[in-house]
């Protein structure tokens, strides 16, 4: 079977259609990966047949001139896509979010390709808001997010979740600590999503000054290079391509609420004290971490309310609670299998199953 893949841009975007391909190329489908020049995705390798990259950017939040520009390029996208519909003829369409899920999805709409889409977020973009009008199945991660689409297409699938993410969350604490290279103590992971987040990057180093007798591992993204005269309780990286590791050295996190680190810190089991990014359209990033915390699992801080005094009370009052039984909560209500439900509901609706 063929499958035609768009989303990319971000991490947030990129990382779930990886893993989903990942799964689909496993057991034998051919994938075309569709993805921006610009994205997250013109630099890493994606499980793909062929790969396919388009000069586009959003047309939102732009000046008249900008806006037409982008609308130009994103007819142009679809007509090469309904090409390459033309020619490969897909079994089906799987968009993930990003510039390229448009032409994608206009192109299959307008071809009668199946298409579903997956959306990360609690509050959906606009893109796929559109899109589920010509969606076969739109898959969700959180339960809230299903008031925002046909109840009859939505099915809760969480997010997938790299293979090698789910491989490090099995290592111990400690061997996770040994392979960082960082000593067997506790320890605060502060991550600020692919894009990096300096604010609450600064706020962590002024707080595990104020905190010597615990560690922190600060990734600090493109964003926020490491600073001069960093605490010695402060491991810091630009990026990691382990994460899963980074998840299993930590006793808590603190982190921007993005939905694939929302939902892998979910997976990881861990008390995470979210700090969505502000400018996150509809503020979806707040909605992703809101209902943990009612529910007890997390705490949650607007960036305006966030210093370091904020931070460490709410560090001191997360290692007072009981972090082994939300460990075990947590795990038990993340789904880990993503992937196979997608594509064994897609194989469902496209009869081929």
């Amino acid at each position: 079977m063929k499958v035609f893949i768009a989303g990319g841009g971000t991490g947030g975007h990129f990382y779930p259609a990886y893993s989903v391909a990942q799964y689909m190329k496993n057991i034998g489908f051919q994938i075309y990966y569709f993805g921006t020049e610009k994205g997250i995705e013109a630099k890493k390798e994606f499980p793909a047949d062929k790969k396919y990259l388009f000069d586009i950017t959003g047309v939102r939040g732009k000046g008249f001139l900008s806006s037409v520009k982008s609308i130009v390029k994103l007819i142009k996208a679809t007509k090469e896509i309904l090409l390459h519909i033309k020619n490969e003829k897909p079994d089906f369409a799987l968009c993930f979010g990003g510039y390229t899920s448009v032409p994608v999805g206009l192109a299959c709409a307008l071809t009668g390709t199946p298409l579903f889409i997956h959306e990360q977020n609690s509050i959906p973009s606009y893109t796929n808001r559109l899109l589920s009008y010509f969606a076969k199945k739109v898959f969700i991660t959180f339960e809230y997010t299903g008031k925002f689409f046909p109840q009859n297409k939505t099915v809760l699938t969480g997010i997938p979740v790299r293979d090698a993410v789910k491989k490090d969350l099995n290592t111990s604490q400690k061997e996770a600590r040994s392979i960082l290279g960082i000593p067997d103590r506790k320890t605060v992971l502060v991550v600020g999503g692919s894009q990096g987040a300096k604010k609450l990057s600064q706020t962590a180093v002024e707080t595990a000054r104020m905190m010597p007798h615990l560690q922190f591992i600060l990734i600090g993204g493109k964003h926020f290079p490491q600073p001069e005269n960093l605490p010695e309780n402060v491991f810091y990286f630009e990026y990691m391509d382990r994460i899963g590791l980074a998840y299993s050295a930590c006793d808590i996190a603190v982190s921007r609420a993005g939905a694939s680190s929302t939902y892998e810190l979910m997976t990881a089991g861990k008390y995470t004290i979210f700090v969505p990014f502000p400018y996150a359209a509809s503020n979806h990033q707040y909605y992703n971490a809101l209902w943990l915390k009612e529910r007890g699992l997390a705490e949650l801080v607007e960036e305006k309310e966030l210093s370091p005094e904020v931070l460490a009370e709410k560090i001191e009052e997360a290692f007072s609670k009981d972090l082994t039984g939300i460990e075990k909560f947590l795990k038990n209500i993340s789904i880990k299998n993503a992937e196979e439900i997608i594509t064994k509901e897609i194989l469902d609706e496209t009869g081929t199953l």
